[in-house]
């Protein structure tokens, strides 16, 4: 099935808008607020290890950190992302798999950057070590089955892992950030004994699309508020482990046309090793998003939302946009996941629990109604659009398309 909206005709309406930051988004902090501004390697780990609270790197600055992890505790890092069609700064690793320090301590241990109490990362780019791979005829950037038995399979994928940011503070904030490229977690919050709920806005996250895995957004524990982000070509953009302190507010959002499974989802205990639990993480609320997807990269029927059992709260979805043509009514079809449906509910047998759905658009034949769905209109690129001059406008899809 081709698809309705493209990822280029969603990059074209989101132009000159604030969802997934850049051109459009006006941060709240830019490099004129940097204690020290550093351009190299040395000169950064130099930074981090000062009295400086905020290390300013110029959008022009490419840095390496492969074979290095590093902890931010009480610093911010920023750069100008968007700002005269800057892209920000690039910080990226070639780092993967068991021993890297990408995967340090394995799936609940380190990342790239460990985010720790009163920091922040703004207006950058963060780039996995799988931005580039290109071996799936059907999408670029996807990581398939290995061949093999299930422990060969298993090991491939598992040299692949990398790790962009683990989150293991509530007053933690990641915004105006390109974050790509990473085939297991671009971003995974808290640990079995942490729960934490940090600020996640203004994101662009992509290309986070191997089998198995492939998350931009991985809730280990805890419940993050995620906004006014732009996520495509991933297996999940939001994933949840299922304890009952797990959960997300998830809010004007867009979800785009390319995807390896449904979008957002939160995982049940028993999924995860914990006998017969059904629990499916805490309260997880989705408003005001749009999905512009109904089938995915292997043209199956998928849907935008999955969750594994019952919520230890509640699950709340309202206002959102699905492009799936079904009756608000519709009928939850639990395990049978290939149903062109815009969500389900799995291993609860037949009908809805603890679920609240209001105010929903279905279908693509009618045009967004007003205050449904993410804040931008994809029926027309330029409904409510600022009008920016064509200099500004080509900085402006630099930004939003990395052409490095």
């Amino acid at each position: 099935m081709a698809q309705y909206f493209t990822n280029d005709r969603v990059l074209e309406c989101l132009e000159g808008r604030p969802i997934g930051g850049g051109v459009g988004h006006h941060a709240d902090i830019g490099l004129a607020d940097a204690d020290v501004t550093v351009e190299t390697r040395s000169a950064f780990f130099d930074a981090l290890n000062s009295s400086a609270d905020v290390i300013g790197i110029p959008g022009t600055a490419r840095i390496d950190l492969s074979g290095e992890d590093l902890t931010l505790s009480g610093q911010t890092i920023v750069s100008d992302r968007g700002i005269d069609g800057s892209p920000g700064a690039l910080l990226y690793t070639t780092d993967h798999g068991h021993d890297s320090p990408a995967w340090d301590g394995g799936s609940n241990g380190r990342g790239l950057i460990t985010m720790d109490g009163g920091s922040r990362l703004s207006g950058v780019r963060l780039r996995g070590p799988y931005h580039d791979y290109y071996d799936d005829p059907e999408y670029p950037g996807y990581i398939p089955l290995d061949s093999g038995n299930t422990s060969e399979r298993r090991q491939a994928r598992e040299g692949r892992y990398a790790r962009g940011l683990r989150i293991l503070a509530d007053d933690v904030e990641v915004d105006n950030c390109e974050i790509y490229g990473w085939p297991n977690q671009a971003i995974a919050i808290g640990t079995s004994s942490n729960a934490v709920s940090p600020s996640i806005h203004h994101i662009y996250g992509h290309d986070c699309m191997m089998v198995g895995a492939g998350y931009v957004i991985d809730v280990f524990n805890g419940h993050p508020t995620i906004e006014m982000s732009y996520f495509n070509a991933t297996r999940h953009a939001i994933a949840g482990f299922g304890h009952p302190t797990c959960g997300y507010t998830l809010e004007d959002s867009v979800f785009g046309p390319t995807t390896y499974s449904h979008a957002v989802d939160m995982h049940c205990l028993a999924e995860n090793g914990y006998g017969d639990d059904l629990t499916a993480g805490g309260r997880v609320e989705v408003r005001r998003c749009t999905f512009a997807f109904t089938h995915s990269i292997r043209d199956y029927d998928c849907q935008a939302i999955a969750f594994r059992g019952y919520p230890d709260d509640v699950y709340i979805t309202e206002n959102n946009r699905f492009l799936h043509d079904v009756d608000p009514d519709f009928e939850n079809p639990a395990n049978t996941s290939g149903q062109p449906v815009p969500y389900r509910q799995v291993n609860v047998g037949s009908g809805w629990h603890d679920w609240q759905s209001s105010g929903n658009q279905y279908g693509v034949g009618e045009p967004q109604e007003s205050g449904i769905g993410a804040p931008v209109n994809l029926d027309d690129p330029m409904a409510g659009k600022p009008l920016i001059d064509e200099e500004r406008r080509r900085g402006l899809r630099v930004a939003l398309r990395t052409l490095e």
